[in-house]
């Protein structure tokens, strides 16, 4: 018997290191070990290949702890000797943890001292290099979400264990480096330069972080934010190559007046001594909220052209969610990962409160409707949802408790409590919430009991409907009048979508009567059915809107009645947010096979004519694309694509309007017409007397327009020179990820294999390039050259999830399973379903992606023919 396998037959239980951090051992060492801290010596060298770290880990054990074996978390590989308290440790690993006898260990204070090293790539490790091809410069930053800290150095790798984190970094002289902490030194070392970093607050691991290589910074002024010294500069930095892109004026104004804000909002000061925004090139994820240093993905927050209304909205929310984070997740963060919503559905809540108090043109809220709101709709009326809180056995699962139920439930069902609260009630309560765990770890219970306390009245029904169950209310209005036109029965009717069970609901609908006059009437309903008293004897009612200010959440469908006069007047209605309840009522009836997409096509397509709200009518334009792209089949959807091709190529021609960029990136991918080909080799080729004069372009959009040259030519030479000129046209500038996304759309079979191939490569791209071009290989038009590939890519599923970051595998179940519309690609979808052996969130996930082909498979047998 080995030493090792001694110590695991001791152990109890919850120590026995299964592969990733299952609850048991987390929940043991949770209560056992306390006062960690982490002492990292870091060193990088060029070309970046690896890192090394000098890591002492210091704890204090209670006497529990200290009389059992104790399981550290790394997955990387050893150098020279280990040393625990002093004395000399023959290391035992088991799985991805290493396991430290109980008679190297003590009651009271410990410490571990290791020499490790960590494999680092374009993707797949926790310090990520990005090569710069222009300048052949190396830029480098840690991504440990969820679980992954433990990949580059050993430690305690679960969010409720909290440490403070000593950090250095020793890097080529010309490199710059950025950490949680203020910087405290830079020395000199040979041809390297140490960066020290001040000792960080109480943070989990996945919130550790640094960032190196040779990036340029500006540093500006913040305003007083409560908790930064008065005078504090906030450091931005970048690639010098996208320092013409840089509106750091607006940056500095958006987040200074958001720590304020926040600081407002949330009753608390900002927790942390510095904020410093890093903009990276290939970051997989909008942002990621690292205590005191926010890393984002540079094209999300700088632009190369004028920005769209869609564009400037996108980049507010996220500032916004990720700052909201410094609070909600870094202050007080979740006990374990099925509390995510506490942080990522808090963040885009209040994001939306945020941006709707600091930019009240954006919009917030009907924003928050056509873009937050829609995705919950689609995941939670399948049979693969989830409940927003989401049991895990195992961080190795966490990643797959990322998606819309997180990210876009949550945060609608917390408007709802908002509502249903009132604001200074919910806000008293989160107030109560971070002040009692500042520091510390919470979970959804203390969340409910801060705000009952601050409510005074009792939540746990609505927390069980909407936070410990599955699925959505569907929501009809069944209203009945008498011979003379007077309503006289009306009542709310609910069912689950896919469940079971009733939710509480409080429900405002709009009752327009024929001459045009509105007033609303209130209903509380915990049952299958309601009587709406506020409705019976009403006279002369031609519609009635469910929720028309968007606060309830609920699958809402329309009347017969209701939705015959919708469709007739909604591109009328002067509310722009009440315009876009009516049209995502129709879509939603749309989904459901009970309205015709093509008369739903027509009523957008009126809407598209007259709307002047750039993001509306891009949303309009997203749900018409839907039905001619895809509900329906190519007889009866030609002539509409066409009228839209047609008005849109019109609407380019005419004044400024803020729709331009929108309109082209929609024309460049779905249509088909010889106009709309020659603006797209206009553009891709910089012919600018053939481009509108008010359609300025970036460097994405030119390379959109090569993609759709690309994927409608038949000729290999021709592509090849489309490519060549383009990429000539930015000679010294970094386009790798840029062609390599356009030439994803080239629709021969060799291409698609080639593609399909390097997705599988791990070191192939950044995940990121390849995580975006999956939308190009499944070009319009082009499903008959990628079926073959859907079989493979869900057996594949597996490997994704293990291989890929958290985002990827739905996006990669999306984008093969509903690039089709067909039976036979169903009848793939639930072959794979019933052979291949998938974890069981990995079938949910692929559920959820099924449920979209499904719809698109019933509608086209209900409406398929002409008509």
């Amino acid at each position: 018997m080995t030493i090792a396998l001694a110590f695991l037959l001791l152990a109890p239980q919850a120590q026995d290191p299964a592969p990733g951090i299952a609850t048991g051992l987390a929940q043991a060492r949770a209560a056992t070990i306390s006062k960690v801290r982490y002492d990292l010596a870091f060193r990088i060298t060029t070309p970046v290949a690896h890192v090394d770290c000098e890591a002492k880990l210091s704890f204090w054990l209670d006497g529990k702890g200290a009389a059992t074996p104790l399981v550290v978390d790394f997955d990387g590989e050893l150098l020279g000797k280990a040393q625990v308290n002093g004395s000399d440790w023959e290391v035992a690993r088991v799985a991805d943890h290493l396991v430290v006898p109980s008679s190297l260990l003590r009651e009271g204070e410990n410490d571990l001292r290791l020499r490790v090293r960590s494999i680092v790539a374009s993707v797949g490790t926790p310090l990520t290099v990005y090569r710069d091809t222009a300048d052949a410069a190396e830029y480098c930053y840690t991504l440990v979400v969820p679980a992954d800290a433990h990949r580059l150095y050993p430690c305690f790798d679960q969010p409720d264990i909290k440490a403070t984190f000593d950090v250095s970094l020793r890097i080529p002289k010309a490199w710059s480096a950025i950490g949680n902490g203020t910087t405290t030194a830079q020395d000199e070392v040979e041809d390297d330069r140490v960066w020290t970093f001040a000792r960080t607050k109480p943070l989990p691991t996945y919130l550790a972080a640094f960032a190196c290589g040779p990036f340029a910074r500006i540093e500006s002024r913040l305003p007083t934010i409560p908790g930064i010294a008065p005078g504090s500069t906030m450091r931005t930095w970048f690639r010098e190559s996208e320092r013409k892109n840089l509106d750091e004026p607006t940056l500095l104004r958006m987040h200074g007046d958001g720590l304020q804000w926040l600081c407002g909002y949330f009753g608390e000061p900002y927790p942390f001594e510095k904020l410093d925004i890093v903009l990276l090139p290939g970051f997989p994820y909008g942002g990621m909220e690292h205590a005191g240093a926010i890393f984002y993905r540079d094209k999300a927050l700088s632009f190369d052209h004028e920005p769209t209304g869609g564009e400037l909205a996108r980049r507010s929310s996220l500032v916004y969610h990720e700052l909201s984070h410094q609070w909600f997740g870094n202050l007080v963060t979740m006990r374990w990962f099925d509390d995510l919503w506490l942080k990522e559905g808090f963040a885009t809540f209040v994001a939306h409160e945020a941006m709707e108090a600091l930019e009240p043109d954006r919009q917030s809220w009907l924003r928050f409707l056509q873009r937050v709101k829609p995705r919950a709709y689609e995941v939670d009326a399948t049979p693969g949802t989830v409940p927003v809180f989401q049991q895990l056995a195992n961080l190795a699962d966490a990643k797959s408790a990322y998606g819309p139920i997180v990210y876009n439930k949550a945060p609608a069902v917390l408007r709802e409590l908002d509502e249903r609260l009132g604001s200074e009630t919910f806000r008293d309560g989160v107030h109560r919430f971070l002040a009692r765990h500042r520091y510390g770890n919470a979970s959804w219970q203390d969340l409910s009991a801060a705000l009952e306390d601050a409510a005074k009245s009792d939540l746990s029904r609505w927390s069980e409907r909407w936070l410990l169950s599955p699925s959505l209310p569907r929501v009809r209005v069944d209203w009945r009048t008498a011979a003379n036109g007077t309503v006289e029965s009306a009542r709310l009717l609910q069912s689950p979508v896919d469940g079971q069970g009733t939710w509480p609901l409080r429900v405002e609908l709009l009752v327009v009567e024929a001459t045009g006059a509105m007033r609303a009437v209130q209903v509380e309903s915990d049952g299958a059915d309601a009587v709406i008293p506020g409705l019976v004897g009403s006279k002369q009612v031609a519609c009635i809107v469910p929720n028309p200010r968007d606060v309830a959440y609920a699958q809402f469908l329309p009347d017969v009645r209701s939705r015959d006069w919708m469709v007739a007047n909604a591109s009328s209605a002067k509310d722009p947010l009440l315009r876009a309840v009516m049209f995502g009522c129709l879509f939603e009836a749309v989904r459901e096979a009970e309205l015709d997409p093509a008369i739903f096509a027509e009523s957008a397509l009126d809407a598209i004519t007259q709307e002047r709200d750039s993001d509306t009518h891009a949303w309009l334009l997203d749900m018409f694309g839907s039905c001619v792209m895809r509900y329906l089949p190519e007889a009866r959807a030609r002539e509409l694509r066409e009228r839209a091709e047609d008005i849109l190529l019109g609407q380019l021609g005419q004044a400024k309007s803020g729709r331009e960029l929108p309109t082209f990136r929609w024309l460049s991918r779905n249509g088909n017409g010889a106009r709309t080909l020659r603006l797209c080799r206009a553009v891709a080729l910089g012919i600018a007397e053939d481009v509108p004069p008010h359609l300025v372009v970036g460097k994405d959009d030119r390379f959109t327009a090569l993609a759709s040259l690309l994927a409608r030519s038949d000729d290999d030479a021709d592509r090849m020179s489309l490519v060549d000129t383009v990429r000539r046209a930015f000679k010294g500038q970094d386009v790798e990820r840029e062609t390599f996304l356009a030439q994803a759309a080239i629709g021969t079979e060799s291409n698609k294999r080639k593609f399909f191939d390097a997705y599988l490569q791990l070191d192939a791209q950044p995940e990121q390039w390849a995580q975006d071009s999956l939308a190009n290989f499944h070009w319009p038009g082009q499903s008959t050259k990628t079926k073959p590939f859907l079989e493979p890519a869900l057996a594949k599923a597996q490997w994704v999830k293990a291989n890929r970051r958290i985002f990827f595998m739905p996006a990669w179940l999306d984008a093969f399973v509903n690039a089709h519309a067909d039976a036979d690609a169903l009848q793939i979808v639930d072959t794979a379903l019933q052979t291949c052996d998938f974890d069981a969130d990995v079938k949910k996930k692929l559920l959820q992606s099924r449920d979209g082909l499904a719809r698109t498979v019933r509608i086209r047998d209900r409406f398929g023919k002409d008509k």
